[in-house]
């Protein structure tokens, strides 16, 4: 893992980039500016990853390039159970739950990730109220993508056909 220089990655990605991704939609160049300078930028080549069994949980993590895979811990194993895309949120549901993370996360190739703090997030909802609000909306929107997602795997686990069932 690589800890990598902020200003370097928003010239090399630039702003554009940086809008289009579904956890930034919508906010302003100053907003994402100062979340990405006061976040911590790293590379993750492809096969790392980051374990984190039982860890509270003090910030989540933007997928600014690449893609991640994570494995939930239950009773001793690591169960795939979601994918991570550029623009997506690892550990939100996590850090707004304040519940223990309990799991690892996998590069599943070379991917670039944002840390973002709890005291971060809480001084951009002192700082910039209006675009915290456009912020909240977006992971609101990922997270419901995500419920939607575990309530097809949890309908099709249960073997539900309309056809057959009414």
């Amino acid at each position: 893992m690589e800890i990598l220089d902020t200003g370097e990655m928003i010239e090399t990605l630039g702003l554009p980039y940086m809008r289009e991704l579904s956890t930034f939609g919508a906010l302003s160049d100053e907003v994402i500016t100062d979340i990405l300078c006061n976040g911590v930028i790293r590379r993750l080549a492809k096969g790392e990853f980051i374990t984190r069994v039982d860890e509270v949980v003090g910030e989540f993590q933007v997928v600014l390039r690449g893609k991640m895979a994570y494995y939930k811990r239950f009773e001793g194993h690591d169960v795939l159970t979601r994918h991570f895309c550029q623009g997506q949120q690892v550990g939100f549901d996590e850090m707004i739950g304040m519940t223990a993370q309990n799991g690892t996360d996998v590069a599943l190739e070379d991917t670039i990730l944002l840390d973002i703090s709890t005291e971060h997030f809480f001084s951009l909802h002192v700082n910039y109220p209006a675009d915290f609000g456009l912020l909240m909306i977006n992971l609101a929107r990922e997270l419901a993508r995500e419920i939607e997602i575990l309530e097809d795997v949890i309908g099709r686990g249960t073997g539900w056909s309309g056809e057959n069932n009414h």
